[in-house]
Parts: C-alpha cells; structure tokens; sequence
C-alpha cells in the first residue's frame, strides 16, 4: 500500500521521536509539491503538498494515517568558490545573483549547483572554485514568503501602486512648475 503524505509539521521533533522515517532529498527535490518516494523501510510513497510549498530540513510529513516522515537534506555535488579577500567573494556573489543563481551563503564562501561557465566567471573574478559534497540549503531569496507573478496584484500591490502614481505625478508637476 502506499502512504500518501499530504500535511507538514514543521519541526515536530516531540513526535517525530516517537515514531517515522527520515528521507534524504536533494535541494530539487525538496521544491518540488508532488514527489513519488521509496521511504528506507522499503514502502512507496507519494509527497503531495500544496502548490509553491516546498520542504526544508528538519520538516516532519504526516500521512493520512498518521505515519511520520522527517526530510533531512541529502549531500548532493556543488561547487565551493572562494576568494582572497570578502570583497572578492561578494564581487562574486554580485554576478551569480546577477543570472539569478541559487547559492548557499556562509561567511567565507558560497555554493552553487555544478555549472562549468559559472565556474569560469568565478574564476575570472580570481576566485577558486572546489567541487564538495554537502546538503544545499539555499537562499530562499525576497520573495520567500510567497511567490508572486507579475501582473498579479492584491489589494497591498495596488495601494503602494496608487502611491507610487501619485508620487511620481506630484514630481512631475513640482519639475514642469519650476522650470516656469
């Protein structure tokens, strides 16, 4: 039979203790909302989640019948890049988050996926680039607590658009009485 895991629990470790799995995924793996599964016990099962939730290290899935699942990150192949000095290292940092690149930050280096031209651009801003093993965490980035597409406006998004008009009018006509 197989288990579907529909609800998360964040960090439920008091109950987690008392029965579940733990799964390894990768950074992929964990954004995606539908992900059929082998758990190590050897039991299929099948990650349904809302779609734009996404998992993190440490979440706990409950299925329908009350299993437990705990998702760890899996150590996947990324490349380390350092440099000499942290202005270097953030001239870097720049140009990845320039092409919108998923990177794990820590204080004398960041992680990226394997990518053989951003691993040349990084070495042309004179860093060093190591291929590692380790679980990738990235960034969430500033749209973290939702995903919001262009062109799509709440009630927030129209207000400080009002504002906005209304500002950039008001500069408008403070330029042309002045020039008068």
């Amino acid at each position: 039979m197989t288990l579907l895991f529909n609800r998360k629990n964040n960090h439920d470790s008091i109950s987690f203790e008392l029965e579940g799995e733990v799964l390894l995924l990768t950074c992929f793996e964990r954004m995606r909302s539908r992900l059929a599964i082998m758990l190590p016990s050897g039991r299929g099962a099948a990650i349904i989640l809302q779609r734009g939730e996404y998992l993190e290290p440490g979440d706990v899935l409950i299925s329908e019948t009350g299993d437990r699942l705990r998702i760890e990150a899996a150590q996947e192949s990324l490349l380390c890049i350092r440099s000499e000095t942290s202005y270097d290292l953030m001239r870097v940092v720049y140009h990845l988050a320039n092409r919108h690149v998923r990177a794990m930050l820590k204080a004398d280096a960041v992680y990226i996926e394997p990518d053989p031209i951003l691993a040349d651009m990084a070495r042309r801003l004179g860093a060093s680039v190591q291929p590692v093993m380790l679980a990738f965490t990235p960034e969430r980035g500033a749209y973290a607590g939702g995903h919001h597409h262009h062109g799509e406006c709440d009630a927030n998004d129209e207000a400080m658009g009002t504002v906005g008009e209304a500002l950039s009018i008001a500069a408008h006509n403070n330029s042309v009485h002045k020039k008068s």
